[in-house]
Parts: C-alpha cells; structure tokens; sequence
C-alpha cells in the first residue's frame, strides 16, 4: 500500500474538506485530501441526464446571508443568477390548489396570526441559546427533552390546525424526518445559525440565488486547484494516533500526517475506527446525529409550461407523498425542469413501491398541481440520498431528544490530533453549504494554530 506524509489529511472531500484544504494550502501546508466517492462534492452532485441536460441533485440554492457561498464563486469565476418568482406559489390543502405570492399562503386571518405567533415564540427560545454552546442554555435540559413534534402539536404553541398542519410539513422538509424525532433544542440550534426559523423557511432568502453550471461545479473548481492532492475512491477505513503522528488508512493509501480534519457527516464519521478509540462522548456523538430520508426527482419538459400560467413553480402540499417543488429551469429558459421532494416517512414509503409505481404517485402528485402535462416528462430522475452509500440520508443530520445535552460539548471539540468538520458542526448557517464551508474553515483555523503551536514547542 502507498504510503504519503503530510502536515494535513483531509477525510471527506465535499464543501467542508474542501474549504478546509484550500485554507492550509493557502497557508502553505502539505495537504492530502481522502474521498470516499468517485467524485467530489459530498452532499452536492451534478447528475446528467440522457438528453445532456445536467442538474443539480443535492445542494442547489445559495441565499441571503451565506456570504462565503458568493465569495467562493467570484474567487473561482463561477456566475450566480436569481431563482426565479415570477407568478404565482400554490398551497394545496384538502384536494383545493390556493394560489398565493410572497411567504404565507392566505389561509385565513386565524391561520396567520398562529403562523406568526408560532415562529415569534420559536425566535424568542432561539436567541437565548448561545451559539456556539447551546446546550449551555438556561432551559437546555427541558427543550433537548421534548421533541420539535410534541411542540408544534399543543394548541398553545400553535392555535390553529392548519398552522401545525403547515408547520409540520415545513419542519419534515427542513430536517428531512418527522417532527417527533428531533429534539426541540436540536431544532432550536439549527435556527440560531440562521437567525431564526424565519430564515429557513422563507424560500427568499434561503433560495434565492443559483450558481451557473450548478453548485457542484463550484467544488469541482475547488478541488481543481487542490489538484493531486485529493484522491478519490478512497474510502478511509482507520485513523490511528500516536505520539509522534497520526496514520490515516484507506483502501490504497496510508497518509501519516501532524493533523487530521474528518469533514464528513458525523454518521458516516462514525463508521470509521479509531486508535486508541474516541471518548465516550464523542463517539456516542457521532452515532446519534441522523440523517433524514429524501428522494428527489427532476422532471423535464420542452418548456416550463406552469409559468405560461403564471406559476412560480413552487407549490407546497403538506398532505401529498410529494409536499414540495421548485421551478429549476436553467439560466437559459430551457428545457423547464421542475425539481420535486418527498421527505421522512413519505420517502421511506415511496423507497419501497416498484420503480413504476413509484413514478405513478410522484406524476400523479405533481398533476394534481400543474395539470396533465405534468404527467409526461421527456425526461424522469430519482435520486435517493437514503441509497447512497457515503451520505445515508440527507440533506443533514439532525439531533434526536438527550443528544446535544449529553454529547453537545464533544461537537467541535478536537480528539488529540483530529479535528471534526460538516455542516452539522456549523455555529452560523447549520445545515447549509454555507455552514459546511464555514465548519471547514473553522477546523482549518484549529489545525493551523496546533502546527504552529507545534511547531513552537519543537524549537524551544
């Protein structure tokens, strides 16, 4: 087996390894990247589809607030161009399709007012957490021992059946599971990142951005200027430290190195062996942060034919296998590609019906929105992020009830040589590129300060 030295291994090449190699190349490190996958980008991934037509099957959308995203793509020479809101959203509710604009459908005076008391008393918990610690937090124990789902169903949190109606279905899409699986502090972290739940549930301003040739294409470039440093179909097996370095083992490559960065999701983390083994709390970490279950499925027409009809293109169906779409069409206008979601226990079920059938229910469901003609795309492509071997789920880990009480403190916190990064990890825009970015960047930081602390101690 070949064997390398480096100051640096990286475990994990999508936007956190990767954001955290171009930071210690930059700074003048021996970097060597190790990627499970035959390509790079985790949890983002262009796939193509027969006609030529690529599209974004994983992270797409860049919005407001995630800073490093727009950065990134102007350093690396990549356009951004707005999602496109022309027309009409449509909320579907007991078999009728309510045509609404903006970000709350109009369901009734009543439904609004819940909505909005609802998520002012979400933002009023989520600032007192502190960000970097919120399992610190006066009222962490109680929160981290609820669940989001038992939350939003008490009629004092939410005075309204259609608001926990929509509410629910919101929160499967956010976290990719169902409500009652995640903790209600859990559920709190990943809005402080963001600066409420406000801002993950406004598709304005999360979604309001895409990258030409798609977000994948932004750490293909990134990867690219890293080089032979990043070596895919590298799946690492072992991480052993010792006192004099740390040996990373994948299947064809041993790299000794001073530091480790593990930029992986923290299930996938888990799987790897440790010498001498991580602490208790560290190690129960990374088994009990979980990914959803999501299926996506891009269908495409010769046209976007819903904006002749003065459709956006996103509709929200809290009752339907398929609760969510998206209009994305490429830059050009054509072809109309319309991108479609089950989340949680509805991707589980659809996961397990036939390949036709499964199609059936998703263009049945797509139809009772768009029409007839959504029922006959020239193209059709699933993509299970359940199925896939290096992710498991997606789009992030979420945090069942006793996790961040119990374990919170192990989830930036080094491991003698090793250092952890994944959106997961993110203090700002948790669960986004953005937070992946960030985390990768933060663990950069970590590992550059213990070389050059090493480095001070080996020349006294």
């Amino acid at each position: 087996m070949e064997q390398v030295r480096a100051d640096v291994c990286v475990v994990g090449a999508g936007f956190a390894g990767l954001a955290a190699a171009r930071r210690l190349v930059h700074a003048g490190h021996e970097v060597v990247v190790l990627e499970a996958r035959d390509r790079v980008g985790g949890r983002v991934w262009n796939r193509e589809l027969p006609d030529g037509t690529v599209v974004s099957a994983g992270g797409t959308w860049l919005g407001k607030g995630q800073d490093r995203m727009f950065q990134l793509c102007r350093e690396l020479g990549l356009d951004v161009y707005p999602q496109y809101e022309q027309g009409d959203h449509l909320l579907r509710l007991e078999g009728v399709n309510h045509r609404y604009r903006g970000v709350l459908p109009a369901t009734g005076k009543g439904t609004l007012l819940a909505l909005g008391l609802a998520l002012s008393r979400l933002q009023l918990m989520t600032r007192r957490l502190p960000a970097d610690a919120p399992w610190r937090a006066r009222r962490a124990r109680t929160w981290d021992a609820r669940t989001l789902g038992q939350w939003l169903a008490d009629p004092r949190n939410v005075p309204s059946a259609t608001a926990r109606t929509l509410l629910r279905s919101s929160m499967h899409l956010l976290f990719c599971a169902d409500p009652a699986e995640v903790s209600l502090l859990g559920a709190l972290t990943l809005a402080r990142g963001g600066g409420g739940f406000g801002y993950y549930t406004d598709s304005r301003r999360t979604e309001s951005h895409l990258v030409d040739g798609g977000a994948p294409e932004l750490a293909r470039r990134m990867a690219e200027h890293l080089g032979e440093r990043v070596h895919l179909s590298s799946p690492v097996q072992r991480i052993a430290d010792d006192s004099t370095c740390a040996r990373v083992e994948s299947d064809s490559l041993t790299v000794r190195a001073q530091r480790v960065i593990v930029a992986t999701p923290p299930v996938l983390a888990g799987r790897i062996r440790f010498d001498p083994a991580l602490p208790t709390a560290c190690g129960h970490l990374l088994q009990r942060v979980v990914p959803g279950a999501i299926i996506r499925v891009h269908t495409v027409y010769p046209q976007p034919f819903w904006r002749e009809r003065h459709l956006s293109g996103q509709t929200l169906a809290p009752h339907s296998p398929v609760p969510l779409t998206i209009d994305q069409t490429p830059r050009t206008g054509q072809p109309g590609v319309l991108s479609s979601y089950a989340f949680s226990t509805a991707a589980l079920h659809l996961g397990r019906l036939e390949p036709a059938e499964r199609r059936e229910v998703w263009l049945d469901a797509l139809a009772e929105r768009f029409g007839p003609r959504a029922r006959h795309p020239e193209q059709y492509l699933e993509t299970d992020w359940s199925a896939e071997q290096w992710s498991l789920g997606g789009m992030i880990g979420h945090f069942p009830p006793g996790t961040l009480t119990n374990y919170g403190s192990a989830l930036r916190e080094p491991v003698g040589r090793i250092h952890w990064a994944s959106t997961e990890s993110a203090t700002r825009m948790h669960g986004l590129m953005e937070g992946a970015v960030r985390s990768g960047e933060r663990a950069a930081h970590e590992a550059l300060t213990a070389l050059s602390l090493g480095r001070r101690t080996v020349g006294t």
